[in-house]
Parts: structure tokens; C-alpha cells; sequence
């Protein structure tokens, strides 16, 4: 019944032609005071000619349908579609991007799925694989669904509507005049104060901040932000981008907000902890409330309630809950469900004893590739290969395993030092890092990560050749450059009292 009469509603809408809305004006999708929830999907990437997304799509409508209060409309944090295909050129791996006529049909295509898998309104975000082939054909077809959707002319990829209790405001992460956006939002904001408004949520693709993938985020389009956050008390941010989930509280400049970030098409056979893999890139001590994940679990999302005061979130695998948290204030979070403590294995010179493999995972921002020396405790004991890695999507992302020989793990102590030296003068840095033992029993040992990057050149040096990435991306309080050509490190990777 929900469906027949949301339809019955598009329809009459469309009949009674759709009204021009002033720059800043909040178009009202509901008036009700009752509860009622929404979905938030993340990167979806719908890829044609196939478009097998759909399926997992399918599936997630189909475990919200009866959820209760009833899930009122559907929000995504855009790449909703994928814009292109890999293939093989001259032995490698390489991207093309759909043309404008792809484009279109991909985005046409996952914009009526969605619709009509959820029966539902679906309110999106653009994202940097939905302005592919120029941009153009996003808002041509984005554009007109939001406009039947809300029963205002849409004009820009910008706006916002309220619904009960509640504002929702869609940014684009890359607008042509950042100034313009940001007082559109603040305007939106404004109006929907005046009107009693009690919460407040913002979409966009980038996240503002991000955990544990450097060059993934706008500093831009974060500053052109800060003002509203400042300004209003904003519930929180949903965003996409990084193909990792998370949810966190930071706080900065005499203010906080909440991030919470999800992929809905990565599904990943465990859920690993961020920490454990990875170094935070934001410091402990500015985060009240946090967890992430490396990727995202099988047709994964969440599912927000507001009711009254309350907002709770629900983090899904499907119809599985996989954690739940709520708050009454912005910032303010409490747990509902977490998952219990993956186990521990306690750490002592005796367990070192009965590794029979060890391995040094780190991450590489390496253009040209570079060729590596790894030398344990002081003693060289292997080789690599790093990269080459592409410069504006993969630096410091894929994991680099380097084994060492198993007549090498003699030389493991609970605190150790790792250093690189840079035979071929490369210019790469390094991160991300922590070594790794598997014992006689089958089970695994690892470090900590480091908490620093390592640049085999100094920037000056960098520059002059042509290669800035890895410099623009990483905090510089967060990296350490040598000379070209001489060793990285050490990097000091403990085992701690416990690890998995």
C-alpha cells in the first residue's frame, strides 16, 4: 500500500507540472510527526553491460520492506555508478572511461533500479565516478528524478528537502563555485531552523576527514564546510569514497561531528578492524566515539530511525545488525549492540619461538615501482618489489606482503626495528606497517602498526623529479623523508601484550 500510494503521488506531481523553487527554498516530503526511518547506501557502482549490482540492491530492499517505523525514503552517497571498464593494453591493466552515451545508460539504468527495487524516493549524492565523460550526463539524468521526487525544480546537485522533524541537505564534493554551495547549504539550514527543525543531516561522496586512506578527501571542500558545522548543530555526515565503513565522533575547533561512512557493493568474508591493518590518520585523542572497518560486509548499509529527540543507527549486513548505536544530541553517541572483542593470542618470547612463517605488510605510494632491501633486527633477510602504483588512487592503499625466510624468524623479538634501503635511488615511500607470524597452531601474530611514513627522498628531491603525490597526501607531523638512496627507518613494530 506504502508503494501504490507514493506512486499514485509521483503522478500527480508530474500532472500538476512540477514548481519552480527559490535558490534556498526547503521543499517538505512529509509534514508527519511520526517516527520513520531511511536507508543509506554507499558506493554501489553499477557497471554495465551486466549490472549485476542489482541483485544486492534487490536483496537490500527486500530486508528493509517490512522494517518498522517504515523506511520513507532511500539515501545514497554517490558512485552509484561505476563510468567504465578495466581491460588489458600492452600486458597491463588499464581504465577506460564510458563515454557520454555509456554514461547515461549507466546512470539511467541504476537510478530507475533502485527506484523500483525499494519503491521508495532515492536521494542522491554525486560522485567522482558519476561525473565521468565530462560530468554532463549526471545531471541530465539526476536532475529530473529529484525534481519529481521533491515536486520542485532541482536545477543543481545541491539542495535539500525536510521531512518531519528532519533537514537533509545533498552536497557535491566538487562544485563549480564552492562559495555558491556553501551558502546555499546555509541558507537551507537557516530556513529549516526557522521553521523548528530538531535534526539535521548532510550527504556528500568525500568524506571530510578520512581514517586510513591519504588523498581520498577534499581539504577544500572540508574548509568550505566548516561554517555550517560551526553554524548549526549538524546530527550527522554520511559519505562514501573510500570503500571502507566506519562511524566517528572528532572533535575540532570548539566543535564536533559525527562521520559516518559505508560501501555497499565491497563485500569483504571478514570485518578487520581498521587498527589493526592500518594507522589512524586521525589522532586517538580527537575522537570520542570511533570504529571502521578495512571494507564493508555483504549487501551492507544503514538504517536510521528518528523518532522524536532520538536518532538510532543501525549498521546491517542484509537483515543481520551488525551494530547499533543512537544519540538525543549531535556528538553524544551511545552503543546499543556491538560485536564481541575478536580473540587474542598473548604475545611472549616463547611464542616466538614457535613461528613457522613471518611476513612484512606495509603500504606503497610507488609511481615507477621501486625494488627494496628488508633487513630484521639489523640483518638483511629479503627483497621486494613495491608498485608501480597509480598516482592519484592507489598510494598507500593495496597491501604489500614481503615473506621472510623461515632460517630469518630467529631474529624476531617482541620489539623490533625494520629498515628499507633504496638500491636503484627509487622514489617511493612506504606505510601502513606491521609484520606478521603465523605459529605452529595455526593461528596469527601481529605487531602494531607503525605510526609513520617513510619517503626514501626528500620533497626538494621530489619535485625535481617530477613526483610530489606522496608529500601532498600525508600529514607532514606523520612522515619522515630521507636522502635518495639512503635506508628508511627504523620502523619499530612491537608485538603487544595480546594480538589476534
Amino acid at each position: 500500500m506504502r508503494a501504490i500510494l507514493w506512486r499514485c503521488a509521483v503522478i500527480l506531481l508530474t500532472l500538476a507540472n512540477v514548481r519552480a523553487t527559490g535558490a534556498a527554498e526547503l521543499p517538505v516530503l512529509s509534514d508527519s510527526a511520526k517516527p520513520f526511518s531511511f536507508v543509506v547506501l554507499g558506493d554501489v557502482h553499477y557497471t554495465r553491460p551486466k549490472f549485476e549490482v542489482s541483485k544486492v540492491i534487490a536483496g537490500i530492499a527486500r530486508n528493509v520492506k517490512d522494517c518498522q517505523p517504515p523506511v520513507a525514503f532511500v539515501c545514497q552517497t554517490g558512485d552509484i555508478a561505476e563510468g567504465g571498464t578495466y581491460a588489458m593494453k600492452d600486458g597491463k591493466r588499464v581504465y577506460r572511461q564510458a563515454s557520454y552515451d555509456e554514461m547515461k545508460e549507466e546512470l539511467a539504468f541504476a537510478m530507475k533500479d533502485v527506484t523500483e527495487r525499494f519503491r521508495l524516493p532515492l536521494f542522491i549524492a554525486v560522485g567522482n565516478h558519476d561525473k565521468h565523460a565530462g560530468g554532463k550526463a549526471f545531471p541530465e539524468v539526476a536532475l529530473p528524478l529529484l525534481s519529481r521526487e521533491l515536486g520542485v525544480t532541482v536545477a543543481q546537485t545541491c539542495y535539500g528537502f525536510r521531512y518531519g522533524n528532519s533537514c537533509f541537505v545533498f552536497l557535491d564534493f566538487k562544485p563549480a563555485d564552492f562559495d555558491a554551495q556553501q551558502k546555499l547549504a546555509a541558507e537551507l539550514l537557516a530556513n529549516a531552523r526557522a521553521v523548528g527543525v530538531r535534526h539535521i543531516f548532510l550527504f556528500a561522496h568525500y568524506p571530510l576527514w578520512t581514517l586510513i586512506r591519504p588523498g581520498f578527501s577534499s581539504q577544500q571542500f572540508t574548509d568550505s564546510l566548516m561554517p555550517i558545522f560551526k553554524q548549526f548543530p549538524v546530527d550527522a555526515f554520511f559519505c562514501g569514497h573510500t570503500h571502507n565503513t566506519a562511524a566517528w565522533v572528532r572533535r575540532f575547533d570548539g566543535t564536533t561531528l559525527t562521520q559516518i561512512q559505508g560501501v555497499s557493493c565491497q563485500a569483504s568474508p571478514e570485518l578487520v578492524p581498521m587498527e589493526e591493518r592500518r594507522t589512524l590518520m586521525i589522532p586517538r585523542e580527537e575522537l570520542s566515539y570511533y570504529w571502521g572497518y578495512l571494507s564493508g560486509p555483504p549487501a551492507g548499509l544503514f538504517l536510521v530511525t528518528v523518532d522524536g529527540e532520538r536518532v538510532r543507527v543501525q549498521f546491517r549486513s542484509g537483515a543481520k545488525i551488525l551494530r547499533e548505536f543512537e544519540w538525543r544530541e549531535p556528538g553524544r553517541i551511545t552503543d546499543i549492540k556491538r560485536p564481541e572483542p575478536r580473540p587474542t593470542t598473548p604475545v611472549t618470547e616463547a611464542t616466538l619461538k614457535q613461528a613457522t612463517a613471518a611476513t612484512l605488510a606495509l603500504c606503497a605510494w610507488a609511481e615507477d615501482g621501486a625494488e627494496v632491501g628488508v633487513s630484521l633486527n639489523g640483518e638483511r633477510v629479503a627483497t621486494g618489489q613495491l608498485g608501480p602504483t597509480m598516482r592519484n588512487s592507489n598510494a598507500f592503499a593495496g597491501e604489500k606482503r614481503i615473506s621472510i625466510p623461515r632460517e630469518k624468524l630467529k631474529l624476531l623479538q617482541l620489539a623490533n626495528e625494520v629498515t628499507l634501503d633504496n638500491p636503484t635511488r627509487a622514489i617511493f615511500g612506504v606505510g601502513h606497517a606491521y609484520l606478521e607470524i603465523k605459529l605452529a597452531n595455526g593461528r596469527t601474530a601481529r605487531t602494531a602498526v607503525s605510526n609513520r611514513f617513510l619517503f626514501s627522498a626528500t620533497q626538494t628531491e621530489g619535485n625535481s623529479s617530477g613526483k610530489t603525490e606522496g608529500w601532498k597526501i600525508i600529514p607532514p607531523d606523520a612522515l619522515t623523508s630521507v636522502n635518495l638512496g639512503q635506508p628508511l627507518g627504523p620502523m619499530r613494530l612491537s608485538f603487544g601484550a595480546s594480538a589476534k
